[in-house]
């Protein structure tokens, strides 16, 4: 965790991802004892009611903007 923790300072890492078909935990720990966000990137592979659309172009917008929103773009 240190060196993940170190990396992600030194690369000015935003946003710890988890997937919805696991556990969060862990992003949710390395972010708080990093000052860093967490998000979601749904993997497709199991869309469920926390999924961020109902079909695979509605799910891979999502994840898209997740990840617009982490590296500051558009």
């Amino acid at each position: 965790m240190k060196e993940l923790q170190k990396t992600a300072k030194a690369d000015g890492v935003t946003t710890v991802f988890y997937e919805t078909l696991v556990s969060d935990e862990t992003a949710k720990t390395l972010a708080g004892d990093t000052g860093l966000r967490t998000d979601v990137l749904d993997p497709i592979e199991g869309i469920t009611d926390s999924s961020r659309g109902d079909d695979y172009f509605q799910v891979m917008e999502a994840n898209l903007k997740a990840l617009q929103t982490a590296l500051g773009t558009k």
